[in-house]
């Protein structure tokens, strides 16, 4: 399924002015991910193809870049995060998605409810400036530091898609940056990789129980939203954009060895990559692999219901660069990912 392309759609009438006039956001959508896409209807771009068995350039991602409807900042990124104990998160409930990161001794969640209207957090984590991003149209959430060298950046959302990705944007030079790539594809820092910090997709219930002294985002981010709804679906209910249909925006290449949005492990070494079937970690416990030479591990972590993926360096395991992603966009990104289902 090489090449295949699915239709473009426009996501400003769901997240534009959301949350200030509710109800009429309720009306369109009707119920969710339905209404939504009644209301989209413009035509399909046609981005670069992509040889088979290659990787898309930084050029051709770049050339692929399409609108998601919202301009500039349109999804306004969170750039001074408040968080509260987790005795204080009644807003949210046991079954809802949170993000957990564990840094440097520090414990946070990012519950999806939030990240869902921002889509990047701009914070700093043990003294150390941390942007934490979410796609939902990929399912992607990755950490992401300045490596060395580069001063420290600040992130917000250009209001286009590259394979139906989050395209970022630095504030410092105006680098275009795909959240699952890590790479900027255009700008002064074109072809400079970020440094990525995992997170982990659970649970409120059981990320508190695991970590009852985590820190929490607050609701209080200075936007008026409808936290609490998600104007793409349920993950709790398994509805909606998350489980129904195909991607909503044009992708360089498709492959029809797994279902579009199942759900992969994506495992990045050196420049080899492996997308790992979720259901597979949590069927085995333990997956082992090699990846561009290093030896890799997925375990499956059954306090938060998820799994995490180690490297071996020297004689120690330590976090790898993994992140979960739907298997639509990791292939449309990594076409010569070695596969595990």
């Amino acid at each position: 399924m090489n090449g295949q392309q699915r239709p473009k759609r426009n996501r400003r009438q769901v997240l534009k002015g959301a949350g200030v006039i509710g109800g009429l956001i309720g009306l369109l959508l009707g119920g969710g991910f339905v209404g939504w896409q009644a209301i989209s209807d413009r035509p399909a771009d046609s981005p670069p193809a992509v040889q088979p068995g290659q990787d898309p350039s930084l050029e051709t991602l770049a050339g692929a870049a399409v609108s998601g409807g919202p301009g500039q900042d349109g999804i306004p990124s969170v750039d001074r995060p408040k968080f509260v104990p987790a005795r204080d998160a009644d807003f949210l409930k046991d079954d809802e998605p949170v993000f957990g990161l564990e840094y440097r001794g520090e414990f946070r969640a990012y519950p999806q409810q939030v990240l869902v209207w921002h889509e990047i957090v701009n914070d700093t984590v043990a003294g150390e400036p941390l942007a934490v991003t979410y796609c939902p149209l990929t399912g992607t959430v990755i950490g992401f530091s300045s490596p060395p060298g580069i001063p420290e950046l600040t992130f917000g959302t250009t209001g286009k898609l590259v394979n139906s990705n989050l395209l970022m944007y630095d504030r410092q030079t105006g680098s275009e940056w795909p959240q699952l790539l890590g790479t900027a594809i255009s700008g002064p820092l074109k072809g400079q990789r970020l440094d990525t910090v995992p997170l982990v997709w659970s649970t409120w219930k059981d990320w508190r129980a695991a970590h009852p002294d985590t820190r929490v985002l607050s609701t209080d981010t200075g936007a008026l939203r409808n936290y609490g709804s998600d104007p793409y679906g349920s993950y709790p209910r398994q509805s909606g954009y998350y489980v129904e249909g195909g991607t909503l925006f044009p992708v360089l290449t498709m492959n029809d060895r797994l279902p579009d949005k199942d759900v992969v492990i994506g495992v990045r070494a050196g420049e080899q990559r492996l997308a790992i079937h979720k259901d597979l970690v949590r069927k085995a416990k333990t997956v082992q692999a090699t990846v561009g030479g290093t030896e890799v591990v997925a375990r499956w972590d059954d306090q938060l219901d998820t799994a995490r993926v180690f490297q071996r360096v020297g004689d120690q395991w330590k976090p790898a660069d993994f992140l979960d992603s739907m298997w639509f966009a990791w292939y449309a990104f990594y076409p010569n990912t070695q596969v595990r289902q």
